[in-house]
């Protein structure tokens, strides 16, 4: 019996994007599919707003980037980082706007969702970053495009405004796509999870648990980095170096124990916590040889 699989909204096919020489991304493949909840993870300098300028067709790149026939400008919403637009436009002006820009009517139930409404009267430029991020949202998402790409969409929000976002990307049709440096993100609602680091996917897009499964640690030890490290016994755990810290990592309780000691001899201040995503990224990162 065959089985009818859906075709890709959005494919990737080796791309590759070059500034003044230098490699911001190398030889992407990723597909898009239909209603799906795409997270992109990866630290800040991976090359995940360069990822989204190729999708919006916004830079130049090598390689190429297939669109389904139902895929264009008109149905795709994106959300960068930072929104900007007329100084002096109130809220509720903004609003109108995309609404004429789209040729969609407002949509009052989102903008009520995101709280817009408590702000419609005060103008763009006394804003708080977290209301802009707000208006953002709205404009990637209130005329229910087909794929909805967003950068950093819960950066400022404070939980409830998190929760209500969360929520209207569950009720979604089309697909969205949601780039973050915010590895707890990875814990919301998702289809896929895609690692990026220093430009490169880590392996292929996979569901959270799957990725947990791929390194065989349970927990780890870490500190402040020091000039001088005291290797004796260090060689039998994996260990990171990143944001000023020393990771350690162990298996299994015994591997615990035995890390403990070499941590101790190390570190008079040392923190232990159970393998998160970010503890996968820094680990598969670091045996690509790419971490700094």
């Amino acid at each position: 019996m065959s089985v009818n699989v859906p075709a890709a909204l959005l494919s990737l096919q080796g791309v590759s994007v070059e500034a003044d020489g230098h490699p911001i991304l190398e030889d992407v493949e990723l597909s898009i599919m239909p209603a799906e909840t795409l997270v992109i993870f990866g630290e800040s300098g991976a090359g995940k707003s360069t990822l989204i300028d190729v999708i919006a067709d916004c830079v130049a790149f090598s390689g190429s980037v297939l669109r389904s026939d139902d895929l264009d400008s008109r149905s795709i919403g994106i959300s960068y980082d930072s929104f900007a637009t007329f100084a002096e436009l109130r809220t509720r002006d903004v609003i109108e706007m995309y609404s004429r820009l789209r040729r969609v009517q407002p949509n009052h139930a989102m903008a009520e969702q995101l709280r817009l409404d408590e702000i419609e009267g005060r103008r763009f430029r006394a804003l708080s970053a977290g209301e802009r991020k707000r208006l953002a949202l709205y404009a990637a998402l209130f005329f229910d495009p087909l794929l909805a790409v967003l950068d950093e969409p819960t950066d400022g929000l404070d939980p409830m405004q998190r929760r209500a976002f969360w929520q209207l990307v569950e009720k979604r049709q089309g697909a969205t796509v949601v780039v973050t440096h915010l590895w707890e993100e990875a814990l919301r609602s998702h289809d896929r999870i895609c690692l990026l680091a220093a430009g490169r996917l880590i392996g292929e897009p996979r569901s959270l648990g799957e990725w947990m499964s791929t390194v065989p640690h349970s927990g780890r030890f870490a500190w402040e980095q020091t000039a001088v490290v005291d290797a004796e016994g260090i060689e039998h755990f994996a260990r990171v170096e990143a944001h000023g810290y020393t990771y350690l990592y162990y298996d299994d309780e015994h591997g615990r124990n035995a890390a403990l000691e070499v941590v101790k001899r190390n570190a008079a201040a040392y923190s232990e916590s159970l393998l998160t995503l970010e503890d996968v990224y820094l680990l598969l990162k670091a045996k690509m040889g790419q971490t700094s």
